[in-house]
């Protein structure tokens, strides 16, 4: 599918054991807009991250970069986008997954990270998203803090900006009953199959929701 170019921008935010290659694909398919890239340090090697982007941009999360932008959104009192695509995300992750499991992973990370970055893409449904020489353990170990504890659910609730809700049914990580309890059945597009990582199984499908939700908010 065409679409014409976008008077606005957009600026994508990847997940907990990945970097913004993630999002190659998928804005492969998207040569007529203006998109950055968050960098949250997981990984490194990804594309050139932006430090700041324009407020009237379109921000696309996958997973954790949906939580990491309602937090920002909360800390600034003011959503700094737009509007907001969730891509398998979620405002809380636990208790809709036991903080057990969590504190297992960290466990497994300080112990092995290579083996336990290995299990986790597994468990996404793709092979391995980089090599060992490549994981910033530290801020991975970080990152699941915020996965423990952060609870973005108050800021999304109060979120006064357009949503758009993608996910898979497959969903290993984020269950569809986690996506449904969040965003509401009503108000999800679903795709069967995708695993954990939509933006790299299915590419145009998330690129062709995210243009057409950004066409229908042009003026």
């Amino acid at each position: 599918m065409k679409h014409p170019t976008l008077k606005t921008g957009f600026v994508f935010v990847h997940g907990w054991g990945f970097n913004a290659a993630i999002w190659r694909d998928l804005t492969g398919y998207m040569r007529n807009s203006e998109v950055s890239y968050v960098d949250l340090g997981f990984i490194a090697g990804g594309p050139k991250a932006a430090t700041t982007w324009p407020s009237d941009a379109i921000a696309v999360g996958h997973s954790l970069g949906v939580l990491w932008l309602l937090r920002r959104a909360g800390k600034e009192g003011r959503p700094p986008f737009r509007a907001i695509v969730s891509i398998q995300g979620f405002d809380r992750f636990c208790p809709h997954i036991p903080p057990s499991r969590v504190a297992g992973m960290r466990r497994g990370l300080r112990r092995d990270p290579s083996q336990t970055l290995e299990a986790f893409w597994r468990g996404c449904g793709t092979e391995p998203f980089a090599s060992p020489e490549a994981l910033n353990v530290g801020r991975l170990d970080e990152g699941l803090g915020w996965l423990m504890d952060w609870d973005e659910s108050k800021v999304r609730t109060e979120l006064a900006c357009p949503t758009l809700a993608l996910a898979a049914r497959d969903d290993a990580i984020v269950p569809q009953a986690m996506s449904e309890a969040i965003w509401g059945a009503d108000n999800i597009r679903w795709s069967e199959t995708g695993g954990h990582v939509l933006p790299l199984k299915h590419p145009e499908w998330c690129a062709n929701h995210v243009l057409d939700f950004a066409h229908a908010l042009q003026p």
